[in-house]
């Protein structure tokens, strides 16, 4: 009895599978990865962020050269012993600002870049569902590990997204 119930509901699961398959008429994929490298917004906010983080880049910059140069004096061996320990005491610190200033603006950076792809990504999905309507797509997947390149509707999405600019 069990396996007879097992076999109608394999049955049923399969049946449905194929009536769903067969219901998909037109497929469309989109590479959200390339809609944000290569739509204008993508390279507008990205263009913004390194703008307004630059000074910190720059800051950041100097500290690392600062702190090579002091290596360098180090390890020359051109400083006195007294000198050499204060010169290593004053390395040490700044490496771990080095580090401190580092870790905040990566995630200070990441999180204004998620912030601003936030929205880069609300007006791709406003694209993808009129394009949806407009060319009667039945289904649209984003990401998928393979896809045959007929269905690959990435360039229409970029398009509409640059029109919007």
């Amino acid at each position: 009895m069990l396996k007879k119930y097992i076999l109608m509901l394999l049955a049923c699961l399969f049946v449905s599978g194929t009536v769903w398959a067969d219901s998909v008429q037109k497929l469309g994929f989109i590479n959200t990865g390339r809609v944000y490298q290569e739509s204008v917004q993508a390279q507008s906010i990205q263009q913004s962020l390194e703008k307004e983080f630059a000074a910190r880049q720059k800051k950041l910059q100097a500290m690392q050269e600062e702190g090579l140069a002091l290596k360098t004096a180090i390890e020359s061996g051109k400083v006195s012993a007294a000198k050499r320990e204060a010169k290593i005491k004053q390395m040490l610190v700044m490496d771990q600002k080095y580090k401190e200033a580092a870790t905040q603006l990566a995630e200070d950076y990441n999180l204004r870049r998620n912030e601003e792809f936030a929205s880069l990504q609300q007006n791709a999905n406003k694209v993808i569902i009129d394009l949806a309507r407009k060319e009667g797509y039945d289904l649209i997947i984003q990401d998928a590990i393979f896809v045959n390149s007929k269905f690959d509707i990435t360039d229409k999405v970029i398009k509409a997204l640059n029109a919007q600019q």
